[in-house]
């Protein structure tokens, strides 16, 4: 389906529509338009107010970026009346939980529960129901270059509307959507290059140059990896390749397979390029622009726009074994034991250089795990424990088991990532996440007192998470472990992680708002029994509970009195505000309008 295309009579469309259904009144933000915290601060421009550009603003802008404006819709109005279009509709029905299509269409994301505002929205393909713009932005601005972004960004900032930043839409806490707003879409800005002696702009003369790779704001992993295949090098990324590159994932920190091995994205990070909320593009490294550079490296979005990152990059790897094995038994007695036997080994095959991901649910397991630099026979034997012993207990079998050994990184990453379906979006979804400390594993005690609170959170989502499933990933320690934290904003807690826990719950379209909120504050609660037994840990931010208890200090730890400090010097107004981003409290719930004093 090709986007709406700017025109004045969509203009007028939408601004009535959002008028006449917005249920803000002009008194309600005038009562909020001070914040206490910062007298800079005021409520976002809305449609229904003389404040909102007028036609000819938003055509005159449109011209300001080469005709990109986008007045943009819900991804499946085509599949309601009046609106209706069957050959449209038709492909919206083939292709709605199509990731690729999702990251294509400027008003969907990923999880289609941030589409919608107060339960209203225009999910699926179901033609008899209402469509509602809900939490999809009015306008998109399809970047394809640096002015372009500098641009969107002053006429936000001066028309006071609202401004989120897309670029595949894969967020699991909705930053890169939001109602009333105008959407930055850096989807396509795809350059890619390859530097043999990258120097820093501001370096000392003489300073050493190394490999790197230079990276658009749109570019992906899996474009990235295959990028530098080609070059016989390796860079670190996520593991799941529709993720983007420049913006969030290493803002935050960016865990991957490689991590264990060469550390966090924010450890890689050689140079940002960054537009901030004045408009400026600024270059941050380790000699200009150092505390944004520092803030930029773990601190989360909300800083500006990255619309170029360097990072390091790494001589290929000589061989990568990959391992797939499956695990099933009869009952949850029996894989309990396996559990606590798989989770007691961790810190040995951390030390012996594994990584990956397990799925993990009442009776079964799956092991997706990478042993980089290693003959094939010794990846085979690190595992035979393991397996041994899990075919000892009664009932529980091994029924899939391969140990692959490929000559490059990206032929096994492949492998790693086939398990995951192109249609695998279009759902409504939420996270439970917690950082797994290596000392709890280090004991038998505190192996137990591990899979026990594994135990009692799976019986407390039991009515909505299928056999209790969860995902376990061993994607830090190494080299992740001595990274130097002064280095960089990134959560202090990682030094010290092993594992990543995450659980994952969703609900039907159908399902009433009050049922929605019950599993959401279900999965929260049950969450709490990892956080009990880690509580000097904390949360990835990037793949995290959007209702984080003290969030601040789970996504940031001891960072964050700095971080707000730059936060606040950076983007004074706020215009790059977002959920559960440094300084959003400074904000109310719907991040419209300052908090009362």
């Amino acid at each position: 389906m090709r986007p709406h295309l700017f025109t004045l009579q969509s203009v007028a469309l939408l601004g009535a529509l959002i008028a006449a259904t917005s249920g803000i009144s002009d008194t309600t933000l005038d009562a909020e338009h001070q914040s206490a915290f910062h007298s800079q601060l005021q409520c976002r421009c809305l449609p229904s107010q003389a404040c909102w550009p007028s036609v000819s603003t938003w055509t005159t802008f449109n011209q300001t970026v080469g005709g990109r404006l986008i007045a943009t819709t819900p991804a499946a109005r085509e599949c309601r009346e009046p609106y209706y279009n069957k050959a449209k509709c038709d492909e919206i029905q083939e292709n709605y939980t199509s990731v690729v299509w999702r990251q294509n269409q400027p008003g969907a994301i990923i999880n289609h529960n941030w589409e919608t505002l107060n339960g209203q929205g225009c999910l699926g393909a179901n033609q008899t129901t209402p469509c509602h713009q809900g939490s999809v932005p009015l306008f998109t601005v399809n970047a394809t270059n640096v002015a372009d972004v500098q641009a969107s960004i002053r006429f936000a900032a001066h028309n006071n509307i609202r401004l989120v930043v897309k670029n595949t839409g894969h967020c699991f806490l909705g930053r890169s959507i939001a109602p009333h707003s105008l959407n930055l879409w850096t989807h396509h800005m795809k350059d890619m290059q390859v530097a043999d002696a990258f120097v820093p702009e501001g370096a000392p003369q003489g300073t050493q140059g190394r490999g790197a790779i230079v990276l658009g704001a749109g570019v992906q992993w899996k474009e990235a990896y295959k990028f530098i295949s080609q070059y016989g090098r390796e860079v670190v990324g996520g593991g799941e390749g529709s993720v983007g590159t420049s913006g969030g994932f290493c803002l935050g920190g960016g865990g991957g397979p490689l991590s264990p091995r060469y550390g966090l994205c924010v450890d890689n990070v050689l140079q940002y390029k960054i537009i901030t909320a004045n408009g400026e593009l600024r270059v941050a490294n380790a000699y200009k622009n150092k505390d944004l550079f520092w803030a930029l490296r773990g601190g989360g979005p909300g800083f500006g726009v990255v619309v170029e990152a360097i990072y390091k990059t790494h001589p290929a790897l000589k061989n990568v074994n990959f391992a797939e094995i499956i695990i099933v038994a009869p009952e949850q007695a029996q894989m309990d034991k396996v559990v606590q036997d798989f989770y007691a080994r961790q810190p040995a095959m951390s030390d012996e250089g594994w990584a990956g991901l397990a799925i993990v649910d009442r009776t079964s397991m799956m092991l997706r795990y990478f042993l980089p630099e290693a003959p094939n026979t010794q990846a085979k034997a690190s595992l035979k424990p393991f397996l041994d012993y899990a075919r000892s207990i009664p009932g529980v079998a091994v029924v899939g088991e391969r140990v692959d050994d490929h000559a490059v990184y990206y032929t096994a990453w492949q492998d790693y990532v086939s398990i995951i379906p192109d249609k695998s979006a279009g759902a409504n979804t939420v996270l439970g996440t917690r950082l797994i400390p290596r000392r709890l594993l280090e004991s038998a005690k505190g192996v137990e007192s591990f899979t026990s609170a594994l135990r009692q959170l799976q019986d407390d989502v039991r009515d909505f998470v299928p056999k209790g499933g969860y995902l376990m990933f061993l994607s830090a320690g190494g080299q992740v472990a001595k990274g130097n934290s002064k280095d960089t904003s990134v959560l202090p807690a990682w030094r010290t992680t092993l594992l990543e826990f995450m659980l994952m719950a969703g609900w039907s379209d159908d399902t009433p708002v009050p049922q929605q909120l019950h599993i959401q504050q279900t999965v929260t609660a049950a969450t709490e029994h990892l956080r009990k037994i880690t509580r000097e840990s904390g949360t990835y931010v990037n793949e995290a509970d959007p209702n984080e208890p003290d969030w601040q200090r789970s996504f940031f730890g001891s960072n964050y009195p700095r971080l707000r400090v730059l936060k606040h010097k950076y983007d004074p107004k706020g215009l790059f505000v977002c959920r559960k981003c440094v300084g959003s409290e400074d904000w109310d719930n719907d991040l419209m309008c300052p908090r009362r004093p």
